[in-house]
């Protein structure tokens, strides 16, 4: 069971965020974010690329070691981004950020580079499980910002690892064992950057004790709703998935 949701916002002329859902892959189920920078269409093209990629390639590997087919899809990903962007000089400079997840009844495996980021409701509390590639983030965990700071930085928005940016680039990848009621958010910065881990996690709490298709579909709309009401000054894109009661991912 998951929902999906994606929104302009309030600023941005155009969505440049892409995003697709494969439940019909031979014992996984595929999330993928991507968050398209370059203008003016030059990110859209971007994530664009990026998700459909990912897609073919992941459709063609047999899934039995979900790390190598992730790692092989975005790299992939990364360089048909990059010859793109040096066949059309409009294209010029276009990158991506990725988050993906490959997911079965017993383990999740994510995939990322950038700042779109994966989060895991698991035991009653929230955990961000993948690492920004940012300037802010660096700065954090160099000790010169705290997160408060961070999270009000004029260069927030600045990434340090893209699809795109290099011929030759591999995501960070991860594999983790999830459980019965745990669930799995991916979400673009339009969403990370205005609403905090901790607002997020009161809203996954409350659908986590008793989950249903319609109790999702309100926590993403209500996600989606709250980073607008703060200015909605990027795109929002937002994939929660719920490990359903049945012991399946739904």
């Amino acid at each position: 069971m998951h929902s999906a949701r994606s929104h302009i916002g309030l600023v941005r002329p155009m969505n440049q965020d892409s995003y697709a859902v494969l439940e019909d892959l031979p014992q996984k189920r595929l999330y993928l974010i991507a968050d398209g920078m370059g203008g003016p269409s030059a990110g859209e093209v971007a994530s664009q690329i990026a998700v459909e990629t990912v897609q073919e390639i992941i459709r063609k590997e047999d899934l039995s070691h979900p790390e190598v087919s992730l790692r092989r899809a975005i790299y992939v990903a990364n360089q048909k981004i990059f010859q793109a962007s040096r066949a059309n000089a409009d294209y010029l400079g276009m990158g991506t950020t990725v988050v993906g997840a490959l997911v079965d009844d017993d383990s999740v495996s994510v995939a990322h580079v950038g700042d779109s980021r994966a989060y895991l409701w698991h035991g009653g509390s929230l955990q961000q499980v993948t690492e920004d590639h940012s300037l802010v983030a660096e700065l954090v965990r160099r000790g010169q910002l705290t997160e408060d700071e961070a999270s009000h930085h004029p260069q927030r928005h600045i990434v340090t690892r893209s699809l795109g940016a290099e011929e030759h680039h591999y995501p960070d990848v991860q594999t983790f064992r999830w459980v019965l009621g745990d669930m799995l958010l991916l979400c673009s910065d339009g969403l990370s950057n205005l609403v905090s881990p901790s607002e997020i996690a009161s809203y996954v709490e409350a659908v986590s004790a008793a989950p249903s298709q319609s109790a999702l579909d309100r926590v993403t709309s209500t996600l989606v709703q709250l980073a607008l009401d703060r200015g909605g000054s990027d795109n929002i894109t937002l994939i929660l998935i719920c490990h359903g009661p049945g012991g399946e991912v739904e």
